[in-house]
């Protein structure tokens, strides 16, 4: 089942400026960051090979792989994850791209060639110094091509609409108003669904997955069960504050650390009397031994026993599936 997300939580941006300018610099990557979503969170697909799809037309993992890699220049890679960039990027290109189709928008060979061939010039290259930088990237001539046959498209699109760049081959910037405005718009009356399990999916060694849906998915809690005699714990309640302390911090995620002797919840400054009923059904139900401690994440993964170093990096991934990065 799918939710509407509100847009102050499910809003996907950019972590920083440089992020913003970075994803320019892919060799042909084709928008700056759009300001605004409201996207549909699913968590269950009924295909894993979809990472996200645009009222109602798939875009696959595939696709999604292989315009990364023309976009993307490898050394901003580690910067700009797949998932920015379906967000910041080739979503609102497909949407453009169904608008053109709508509109009858097409692009002709000589429009491609002569687009590649002002790039090459462009870029100081020969034509076989083009094909070489192409090549030296697991790419090819006809890669380019597709790609700049989508830049063709987008662009008589926007000047079918009078949206021109302020500065010359800069149609996608910020602060171009026009577009900003008239991609938001198309954005906001579109419906998108993303499929982030789906993306990067996570190598579950130590977790397990359980059958279940997220509970409250609107805002996914993650949860950590723990007691006072419990010496190990410790370790275990400080890796998961250091790890949810920054989503908790941009509200997208909720999280609780029960103390099932005191009833107290950590990440509180009052102090609790107990652990509500429904929170200690959840602790029964996916730790039917009670034994502590007990890692809960949105109830769609869970770990009974310590978390140590060993099991953090697994435990960071997950919690960065439910904040959407």
């Amino acid at each position: 089942m799918a939710k509407k997300t509100p847009k102050n939580s499910i809003e996907t941006r950019t972590k920083t400026k440089k992020k913003q300018i970075i994803l320019l610099l892919g060799l042909f990557l084709l928008f700056a960051v759009v300001e605004t979503y409201l996207f549909i969170r699913v968590n269950k697909p009924l295909n894993q090979d979809i990472a996200a799809s645009v009222n109602g037309k798939s875009i696959t993992k595939e696709q999604l792989d292989w315009w990364y890699k023309i976009s993307v220049i490898p050394e901003y890679k580690e910067i700009i994850s797949k998932q920015d960039f379906l967000v910041t990027s080739l979503i609102s290109q497909e949407i453009l791209l169904q608008e053109a189709k709508k509109n009858n928008v097409q692009a002709t060979k000589d429009e491609v060639e002569k687009l590649v061939g002002i790039f090459i010039i462009e870029q100081g290259l020969t034509p076989s110094e083009f094909e070489k930088s192409l090549k030296e990237r697991g790419l090819n001539l006809d890669d380019a091509k597709k790609s700049f046959e989508t830049r063709v498209i987008i662009t008589k699109l926007l000047a079918n609409k009078n949206i021109y760049p302020e500065k010359e081959n800069d149609f996608f910037g910020e602060k171009n108003k026009a577009f900003q405005d008239y991609i938001s718009n198309l954005t906001n009356n579109s419906e998108i669904k993303i499929f982030y399990e789906n993306i990067n999916p996570v190598i579950l060694k130590s977790f397990e997955k359980t059958s279940d849906k997220v509970c409250n998915e609107n805002m996914p809690i993650m949860r950590l069960y723990t007691a006072s005699w419990c010496d190990k714990c410790n370790e275990t309640q400080a890796i998961f504050i250091n790890s949810t302390k920054e989503l908790l911090k941009e509200g997208k995620i909720e999280a609780y650390v029960w103390n099932l002797d005191t009833g107290d919840n950590f990440l509180t400054l009052e102090k609790e009397n107990g652990v509500p009923d429904e929170e200690l059904q959840l602790f029964k139900k996916y730790s039917p031994d009670s034994f502590a401690p007990l890692t809960l994440l949105g109830c769609k993964y869970k770990k009974v026993g310590f978390i140590g170093d060993n099991e953090e990096e697994e435990f960071k991934a997950i919690i960065k599936k439910f904040g959407g990065e």
